[in-house]
Protein backbone atom coordinates (compact mmCIF):
# COMPACT_ATOMS: atom_id res chain seq x y z
CA UNK A 1 0.00 0.00 0.00
CA UNK A 2 3.06 2.25 0.85
CA UNK A 3 4.63 1.48 -2.31
CA UNK A 4 1.60 2.25 -4.49
CA UNK A 5 1.05 5.40 -2.71
CA UNK A 6 4.68 6.32 -3.08
CA UNK A 7 4.45 5.29 -6.56
CA UNK A 8 1.10 7.80 -7.42
CA UNK A 9 2.86 10.52 -5.40
CA UNK A 10 5.32 10.57 -7.69
CA UNK A 11 3.47 10.20 -11.00
CA UNK A 12 1.58 13.73 -9.32
CA UNK A 13 5.02 15.38 -8.62
CA UNK A 14 6.22 14.64 -12.26
CA UNK A 15 2.86 16.26 -13.40
CA UNK A 16 3.81 19.21 -11.58
CA UNK A 17 7.03 19.85 -12.64
CA UNK A 18 6.42 19.14 -15.73
CA UNK A 19 3.11 21.65 -15.69
CA UNK A 20 5.49 24.33 -14.16
CA UNK A 21 7.95 24.48 -16.24
CA UNK A 22 5.70 24.48 -19.93
CA UNK A 23 3.89 27.06 -18.49
CA UNK A 24 6.84 29.46 -17.26
CA UNK A 25 7.96 28.87 -20.72
CA UNK A 26 4.85 29.91 -22.29
CA UNK A 27 4.32 32.77 -20.19
CA UNK A 28 7.92 34.02 -21.23
CA UNK A 29 7.25 33.54 -24.77
CA UNK A 30 3.45 35.21 -24.73
CA UNK A 31 4.86 38.52 -22.82
CA UNK A 32 7.60 39.24 -24.71
CA UNK A 33 5.18 38.58 -27.89
CA UNK A 34 2.41 40.22 -27.19
CA UNK A 35 3.73 43.22 -24.83
CA UNK A 36 2.05 44.27 -22.14
CA UNK A 37 -0.77 45.57 -23.58
CA UNK A 38 -2.35 42.25 -24.90
CA UNK A 39 -0.21 40.37 -22.50
CA UNK A 40 -2.54 41.94 -19.86
CA UNK A 41 -5.99 41.65 -21.44
CA UNK A 42 -5.16 37.80 -21.66
CA UNK A 43 -4.41 37.63 -18.14
CA UNK A 44 -7.57 39.45 -17.15
CA UNK A 45 -9.79 37.31 -19.61
CA UNK A 46 -8.15 34.21 -17.51
CA UNK A 47 -8.69 35.89 -14.05
CA UNK A 48 -12.64 35.98 -15.16
CA UNK A 49 -12.73 32.68 -15.97
CA UNK A 50 -10.81 31.80 -12.68
CA UNK A 51 -13.38 33.57 -10.97
CA UNK A 52 -15.92 30.97 -12.02
CA UNK A 53 -14.10 27.66 -11.33
CA UNK A 54 -15.50 27.71 -7.64
CA UNK A 55 -18.91 26.25 -9.60
CA UNK A 56 -17.30 23.46 -11.71
CA UNK A 57 -16.10 21.91 -8.71
CA UNK A 58 -18.69 22.61 -6.10
CA UNK A 59 -16.48 21.53 -3.06
CA UNK A 60 -16.49 18.49 -3.80
CA UNK A 61 -13.61 16.96 -4.77
CA UNK A 62 -12.51 15.68 -1.09
CA UNK A 63 -16.33 14.42 -0.79
CA UNK A 64 -15.97 12.19 -3.95
CA UNK A 65 -13.23 10.83 -2.70
CA UNK A 66 -14.70 9.97 0.30
CA UNK A 67 -17.67 8.61 -0.95
CA UNK A 68 -15.48 6.29 -3.35
CA UNK A 69 -13.64 4.88 -0.87
CA UNK A 70 -16.50 4.52 1.15
CA UNK A 71 -18.69 2.80 -1.60
CA UNK A 72 -16.68 1.42 -3.99
CA UNK A 73 -19.96 -0.91 -5.17
CA UNK A 74 -21.60 2.39 -6.12
CA UNK A 75 -18.98 3.94 -8.25
CA UNK A 76 -20.89 4.27 -11.27
CA UNK A 77 -23.51 6.51 -9.25
CA UNK A 78 -21.03 8.39 -7.61
CA UNK A 79 -19.41 9.43 -10.40
CA UNK A 80 -22.52 9.93 -12.82
CA UNK A 81 -24.06 12.32 -10.17
CA UNK A 82 -21.04 14.29 -9.65
CA UNK A 83 -20.35 14.89 -12.64
CA UNK A 84 -23.80 15.81 -13.76
CA UNK A 85 -23.93 18.25 -10.58
CA UNK A 86 -20.41 19.94 -11.16
CA UNK A 87 -21.41 20.46 -15.01
CA UNK A 88 -25.04 22.08 -14.05
CA UNK A 89 -22.72 24.11 -11.35
CA UNK A 90 -20.20 24.96 -14.28
CA UNK A 91 -23.21 26.29 -16.83
CA UNK A 92 -25.14 28.57 -14.30
CA UNK A 93 -21.67 30.00 -13.64
CA UNK A 94 -20.25 30.77 -16.77
CA UNK A 95 -23.61 31.83 -18.28
CA UNK A 96 -23.41 34.37 -15.10
CA UNK A 97 -20.32 35.63 -16.39
CA UNK A 98 -21.32 35.49 -20.42
CA UNK A 99 -24.46 37.43 -19.25
CA UNK A 100 -21.90 40.23 -16.95
CA UNK A 101 -19.29 40.42 -20.20
CA UNK A 102 -22.42 40.95 -22.65
CA UNK A 103 -22.92 44.46 -21.09
CA UNK A 104 -19.85 45.46 -19.37
CA UNK A 105 -17.18 47.60 -21.51
CA UNK A 106 -14.45 44.76 -22.39
CA UNK A 107 -13.59 44.82 -26.00
CA UNK A 108 -14.95 42.80 -28.68
CA UNK A 109 -11.78 40.31 -28.47
CA UNK A 110 -11.94 40.14 -24.89
CA UNK A 111 -15.66 39.10 -25.11
CA UNK A 112 -15.17 36.64 -27.94
CA UNK A 113 -12.43 35.09 -26.22
CA UNK A 114 -14.08 34.94 -22.65
CA UNK A 115 -17.26 32.91 -24.09
CA UNK A 116 -14.93 30.78 -26.35
CA UNK A 117 -12.49 30.01 -23.09
CA UNK A 118 -15.69 29.48 -20.77
CA UNK A 119 -17.41 27.42 -23.04
CA UNK A 120 -14.96 24.87 -23.02
CA UNK A 121 -14.06 25.23 -19.75
CA UNK A 122 -17.25 23.83 -18.54
CA UNK A 123 -15.55 20.34 -19.31
CA UNK A 124 -13.74 20.69 -16.20
CA UNK A 125 -16.46 19.25 -14.39
CA UNK A 126 -15.66 16.27 -15.81
CA UNK A 127 -12.51 16.28 -13.54
CA UNK A 128 -14.48 14.36 -11.36
CA UNK A 129 -12.28 11.59 -13.10
CA UNK A 130 -9.12 12.40 -11.39
CA UNK A 131 -10.33 11.67 -7.85
CA UNK A 132 -11.92 8.79 -8.96
CA UNK A 133 -8.27 7.42 -9.97
CA UNK A 134 -6.83 8.91 -7.05
CA UNK A 135 -8.97 7.29 -5.17
CA UNK A 136 -7.77 3.60 -6.83
CA UNK A 137 -4.16 4.94 -5.86
CA UNK A 138 -3.81 5.23 -9.73
CA UNK A 139 -3.02 8.52 -10.99
CA UNK A 140 -0.70 7.80 -13.28
CA UNK A 141 -3.86 7.42 -16.30
CA UNK A 142 -4.78 10.89 -15.47
CA UNK A 143 -1.19 12.62 -15.21
CA UNK A 144 -0.34 10.94 -18.43
CA UNK A 145 -3.57 12.52 -20.33
CA UNK A 146 -2.94 15.97 -18.64
CA UNK A 147 0.92 15.91 -19.37
CA UNK A 148 0.28 15.44 -23.30
CA UNK A 149 -2.30 17.98 -23.39
CA UNK A 150 -0.31 20.54 -21.57
CA UNK A 151 2.36 19.92 -23.55
CA UNK A 152 0.53 20.02 -27.06
CA UNK A 153 -1.79 23.19 -25.87
CA UNK A 154 1.82 24.84 -24.57
CA UNK A 155 3.65 24.48 -28.03
CA UNK A 156 0.53 25.70 -30.00
CA UNK A 157 0.60 28.78 -27.49
CA UNK A 158 3.86 29.37 -28.57
CA UNK A 159 2.99 28.72 -32.41
CA UNK A 160 0.21 31.47 -31.83
CA UNK A 161 2.19 33.76 -29.79
CA UNK A 162 5.28 34.04 -32.95
CA UNK A 163 2.16 33.94 -36.07
CA UNK A 164 -0.66 34.72 -34.84
CA UNK A 165 -0.48 37.32 -32.03
CA UNK A 166 -3.68 38.11 -31.25
CA UNK A 167 -6.05 37.54 -28.51
CA UNK A 168 -8.96 35.33 -29.74
CA UNK A 169 -6.28 33.08 -31.30
CA UNK A 170 -3.96 31.90 -28.26
CA UNK A 171 -7.66 31.98 -26.19
CA UNK A 172 -8.99 29.28 -28.92
CA UNK A 173 -5.83 27.62 -27.73
CA UNK A 174 -6.59 27.62 -24.01
CA UNK A 175 -10.03 26.61 -24.94
CA UNK A 176 -8.67 23.63 -27.14
CA UNK A 177 -6.64 22.95 -23.80
CA UNK A 178 -9.96 22.86 -21.49
CA UNK A 179 -12.16 20.87 -24.63
CA UNK A 180 -8.80 18.05 -24.34
CA UNK A 181 -8.88 17.55 -20.57
CA UNK A 182 -12.79 17.32 -20.60
CA UNK A 183 -13.06 14.70 -23.46
CA UNK A 184 -9.99 13.12 -22.00
CA UNK A 185 -11.40 12.86 -18.31
CA UNK A 186 -14.62 11.03 -19.68
CA UNK A 187 -12.25 8.69 -22.11
CA UNK A 188 -10.58 7.66 -19.65
CA UNK A 189 -13.56 7.27 -17.29
CA UNK A 190 -15.25 5.13 -19.97
CA UNK A 191 -12.04 3.42 -20.85
CA UNK A 192 -10.54 2.66 -17.46
CA UNK A 193 -13.50 2.22 -14.79
CA UNK A 194 -17.10 1.47 -15.49
CA UNK A 195 -17.85 4.99 -16.95
CA UNK A 196 -20.71 7.47 -16.62
CA UNK A 197 -24.23 6.42 -17.14
CA UNK A 198 -27.33 9.26 -17.06
CA UNK A 199 -29.41 6.13 -15.48
CA UNK A 200 -27.35 5.94 -12.60
CA UNK A 201 -27.87 9.85 -11.60
CA UNK A 202 -29.42 10.44 -8.51
CA UNK A 203 -30.71 13.68 -8.03
CA UNK A 204 -31.47 13.01 -4.24
CA UNK A 205 -27.96 11.59 -3.34
CA UNK A 206 -26.06 14.71 -5.23
CA UNK A 207 -28.59 17.09 -2.95
CA UNK A 208 -27.05 15.45 -0.19
CA UNK A 209 -23.34 15.61 -1.19
CA UNK A 210 -23.97 19.73 -2.15
CA UNK A 211 -25.22 20.17 1.26
CA UNK A 212 -22.50 18.57 2.99
CA UNK A 213 -19.88 20.74 0.61
CA UNK A 214 -21.58 23.61 1.14
CA UNK A 215 -18.94 25.30 3.17
CA UNK A 216 -16.12 24.14 0.92
CA UNK A 217 -18.07 26.15 -2.17
CA UNK A 218 -18.08 29.15 0.08
CA UNK A 219 -14.42 28.78 0.89
CA UNK A 220 -13.38 27.85 -2.66
CA UNK A 221 -15.19 31.19 -4.05
CA UNK A 222 -13.19 33.08 -1.27
CA UNK A 223 -10.11 31.55 -2.03
CA UNK A 224 -10.23 32.57 -6.07
CA UNK A 225 -11.36 36.24 -4.78
CA UNK A 226 -8.33 36.53 -2.97
CA UNK A 227 -6.12 35.10 -5.51
CA UNK A 228 -7.38 36.81 -8.43
CA UNK A 229 -9.18 39.80 -8.06
CA UNK A 230 -6.22 41.75 -8.23
CA UNK A 231 -6.16 41.08 -11.99
CA UNK A 232 -9.69 42.47 -12.34
CA UNK A 233 -9.11 45.31 -10.21
CA UNK A 234 -6.59 46.47 -11.97
CA UNK A 235 -7.80 45.98 -15.57
CA UNK A 236 -11.15 48.20 -14.18
CA UNK A 237 -8.99 50.66 -12.23
CA UNK A 238 -5.85 51.14 -14.28
CA UNK A 239 -5.52 49.20 -17.61
CA UNK A 240 -4.78 45.96 -19.14
CA UNK A 241 -1.24 47.21 -19.90
CA UNK A 242 -0.51 47.22 -15.98
CA UNK A 243 -2.34 43.95 -15.84
CA UNK A 244 0.55 42.71 -17.79
CA UNK A 245 3.27 43.98 -15.86
CA UNK A 246 1.70 42.72 -12.83
CA UNK A 247 1.37 39.27 -14.20
CA UNK A 248 4.62 38.64 -15.23
CA UNK A 249 5.75 39.48 -11.43
CA UNK A 250 3.37 36.90 -10.42
CA UNK A 251 3.95 34.07 -12.36
CA UNK A 252 7.65 34.48 -11.06
CA UNK A 253 6.76 34.63 -7.63
CA UNK A 254 4.14 31.92 -7.81
CA UNK A 255 5.86 29.55 -9.74
CA UNK A 256 7.97 28.68 -6.38
CA UNK A 257 4.64 27.59 -4.15
CA UNK A 258 5.31 24.40 -5.99
CA UNK A 259 7.49 23.44 -2.99
CA UNK A 260 5.81 24.27 -0.48
CA UNK A 261 3.37 22.41 -1.31
CA UNK A 262 5.70 19.52 -2.38
CA UNK A 263 7.47 19.72 1.35
CA UNK A 264 4.04 20.13 3.52
CA UNK A 265 2.86 16.88 1.52
CA UNK A 266 5.66 14.76 1.68
CA UNK A 267 5.97 15.09 5.39
CA UNK A 268 2.77 16.23 6.92
CA UNK A 269 1.93 12.33 6.74
CA UNK A 270 4.11 11.39 8.84
CA UNK A 271 3.34 13.61 11.78
CA UNK A 272 -0.15 13.09 12.07
CA UNK A 273 1.09 9.31 12.33
CA UNK A 274 3.73 10.83 15.16
CA UNK A 275 0.41 12.68 16.69
CA UNK A 276 -1.07 9.43 17.75
CA UNK A 277 1.99 7.83 19.52
CA UNK A 278 3.86 10.73 20.81
CA UNK A 279 2.61 14.03 21.16
CA UNK A 280 5.64 16.07 22.68
CA UNK A 281 7.68 14.84 19.72
CA UNK A 282 4.71 15.74 17.17
CA UNK A 283 4.75 19.18 18.57
CA UNK A 284 8.62 19.55 18.05
CA UNK A 285 8.33 18.10 14.93
CA UNK A 286 5.33 20.27 13.36
CA UNK A 287 7.24 23.34 14.63
CA UNK A 288 10.31 22.02 12.02
CA UNK A 289 8.76 21.85 9.69
CA UNK A 290 7.29 25.07 10.00
CA UNK A 291 10.36 26.74 10.53
CA UNK A 292 11.69 25.37 7.54
CA UNK A 293 8.82 25.83 5.37
CA UNK A 294 9.42 29.91 6.66
CA UNK A 295 13.43 29.80 6.13
CA UNK A 296 12.79 28.08 2.89
CA UNK A 297 10.52 30.88 1.71
CA UNK A 298 12.81 33.80 3.01
CA UNK A 299 15.58 32.38 1.63
CA UNK A 300 13.75 32.59 -1.62
CA UNK A 301 12.21 35.81 -1.23
CA UNK A 302 15.67 37.44 -0.55
CA UNK A 303 17.44 36.01 -4.18
CA UNK A 304 14.51 36.91 -6.17
CA UNK A 305 14.60 40.67 -4.08
CA UNK A 306 18.28 41.10 -5.21
CA UNK A 307 18.36 39.51 -8.91
CA UNK A 308 14.45 40.81 -9.98
CA UNK A 309 16.17 43.97 -11.14
CA UNK A 310 18.76 42.41 -13.78
CA UNK A 311 16.82 38.95 -14.42
CA UNK A 312 13.38 40.57 -15.16
CA UNK A 313 13.93 42.58 -18.01
CA UNK A 314 16.45 40.22 -19.80
CA UNK A 315 14.16 37.17 -19.65
CA UNK A 316 11.21 39.12 -20.61
CA UNK A 317 12.51 42.49 -22.52
CA UNK A 318 12.54 46.07 -21.59
CA UNK A 319 8.64 46.55 -22.02
CA UNK A 320 8.77 44.29 -18.57
CA UNK A 321 11.30 46.60 -16.25
CA UNK A 322 8.54 47.69 -13.93
CA UNK A 323 7.78 44.23 -13.65
CA UNK A 324 11.02 43.75 -11.30
CA UNK A 325 9.69 46.41 -8.82
CA UNK A 326 6.48 44.04 -8.28
CA UNK A 327 8.13 40.89 -7.85
CA UNK A 328 10.31 42.13 -5.02
CA UNK A 329 7.25 42.96 -3.25
CA UNK A 330 5.16 40.51 -4.03
CA UNK A 331 7.89 37.67 -3.66
CA UNK A 332 7.42 38.36 0.46
CA UNK A 333 4.13 36.88 0.19
CA UNK A 334 5.94 33.75 -0.03
CA UNK A 335 6.53 33.62 3.24
CA UNK A 336 2.90 33.38 4.81
CA UNK A 337 1.90 31.30 1.45
CA UNK A 338 4.39 28.35 2.65
CA UNK A 339 3.45 28.46 6.18
CA UNK A 340 -0.14 28.28 5.01
CA UNK A 341 0.97 25.16 2.96
CA UNK A 342 1.15 23.38 6.29
CA UNK A 343 -1.82 25.26 8.19
CA UNK A 344 -4.12 23.35 5.38
CA UNK A 345 -2.96 20.24 6.33
CA UNK A 346 -3.38 21.04 9.96
CA UNK A 347 -6.76 22.22 9.90
CA UNK A 348 -7.58 18.90 8.20
CA UNK A 349 -5.82 16.95 10.64
CA UNK A 350 -7.67 19.16 13.28
CA UNK A 351 -11.19 18.95 11.78
CA UNK A 352 -11.31 22.84 11.36
CA UNK A 353 -12.22 22.93 7.69
CA UNK A 354 -14.77 25.73 8.23
CA UNK A 355 -11.89 27.66 9.56
CA UNK A 356 -10.80 27.46 5.60
CA UNK A 357 -13.73 29.44 4.78
CA UNK A 358 -13.28 32.13 7.92
CA UNK A 359 -9.41 32.78 6.70
CA UNK A 360 -10.52 32.68 3.01
CA UNK A 361 -13.04 34.96 3.36
CA UNK A 362 -11.55 37.26 5.47
CA UNK A 363 -8.41 37.21 3.10
CA UNK A 364 -10.25 38.12 0.30
CA UNK A 365 -11.92 41.21 1.95
CA UNK A 366 -8.77 42.19 3.22
CA UNK A 367 -7.48 41.83 -0.76
CA UNK A 368 -10.38 43.99 -2.10
CA UNK A 369 -9.86 46.69 0.41
CA UNK A 370 -6.19 47.07 0.14
CA UNK A 371 -6.83 47.38 -3.64
CA UNK A 372 -9.05 49.35 -3.59
CA UNK A 373 -6.78 51.81 -1.51
CA UNK A 374 -3.53 51.41 -2.78
CA UNK A 375 -4.51 50.61 -6.69
CA UNK A 376 -5.31 54.05 -7.59
CA UNK A 377 -2.18 55.64 -5.71
CA UNK A 378 0.74 53.14 -6.47
CA UNK A 379 -1.10 50.93 -9.35
CA UNK A 380 0.64 47.46 -9.94
CA UNK A 381 3.14 47.82 -6.51
CA UNK A 382 -0.12 48.78 -4.65
CA UNK A 383 -1.34 45.77 -6.07
CA UNK A 384 1.77 43.58 -4.87
CA UNK A 385 1.64 45.21 -1.63
CA UNK A 386 -2.26 44.24 -1.03
CA UNK A 387 -1.46 40.65 -1.75
CA UNK A 388 1.11 40.32 1.27
CA UNK A 389 -1.28 42.31 3.16
CA UNK A 390 -4.36 39.72 2.35
CA UNK A 391 -2.11 36.53 2.78
CA UNK A 392 -0.55 37.30 6.21
CA UNK A 393 -3.97 37.69 7.20
CA UNK A 394 -5.32 34.69 6.06
CA UNK A 395 -2.35 33.03 6.41
CA UNK A 396 -1.26 33.99 10.20
CA UNK A 397 -3.44 36.40 11.96
CA UNK A 398 -6.29 34.88 11.33
CA UNK A 399 -5.15 31.86 13.04
CA UNK A 400 -5.11 34.35 16.23
CA UNK A 401 -9.03 34.87 16.45
CA UNK A 402 -10.14 31.36 17.93
CA UNK A 403 -8.72 29.27 20.67
CA UNK A 404 -8.66 26.43 18.46
CA UNK A 405 -6.47 27.47 15.60
CA UNK A 406 -4.16 29.58 18.36
CA UNK A 407 -1.48 27.07 19.04
CA UNK A 408 -0.93 26.77 15.12
CA UNK A 409 -0.76 31.08 15.34
CA UNK A 410 1.82 30.06 18.29
CA UNK A 411 4.13 27.98 16.06
CA UNK A 412 3.98 30.41 12.75
CA UNK A 413 5.11 33.34 15.35
CA UNK A 414 7.98 31.28 16.78
CA UNK A 415 8.68 30.95 12.71
CA UNK A 416 8.83 34.28 11.99
CA UNK A 417 10.98 35.35 14.76
CA UNK A 418 13.60 32.59 13.87
CA UNK A 419 16.04 34.69 12.02
CA UNK A 420 16.04 37.88 14.59
CA UNK A 421 17.24 34.98 17.23
CA UNK A 422 19.74 33.74 14.22
CA UNK A 423 18.24 30.35 15.34
CA UNK A 424 18.90 30.54 18.84
CA UNK A 425 16.22 27.89 19.79
CA UNK A 426 18.49 25.07 17.34
CA UNK A 427 21.78 26.03 18.53
CA UNK A 428 21.09 26.60 22.04
CA UNK A 429 20.28 22.58 22.62
CA UNK A 430 23.30 21.59 19.97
Amino acid sequence: MIRAALKNSSWLMSEKVITMAMNLLVALVLARELGPELFGELNYVLALIALVTPLTALGLNALIMRELVEQPAQERKIMSTAAVYRLLGAVVGFSGLFAWAAISELSVAERTSVFIIGTAATLQAFQVVEYFFQSQVSAHYVVKMRALIVIAAGIGKLICAVYYPSLVAIASVYALEYLAWGLGYIVLQQAKARGFSLKEIDWRYGAQLLKQSFWLILSGIAAVLYLKIDMIMLGEMVDKSEVGIYAVAVKLSEVWYFFAVAIATSFFAGLIKLKQTDDKLYQQRLQQLCDGLFMCALALAVIVTLLADPVVPWLFGADYAASATVLTLHIWAALFVFMRELASKWLIAQRLLVFSLVSHGLGAIINIAANLWLIPLYQANGAAVATIISYAVASYFAFWIGAATRPLAKVMTLSLFLPFTLGYRYWRKG
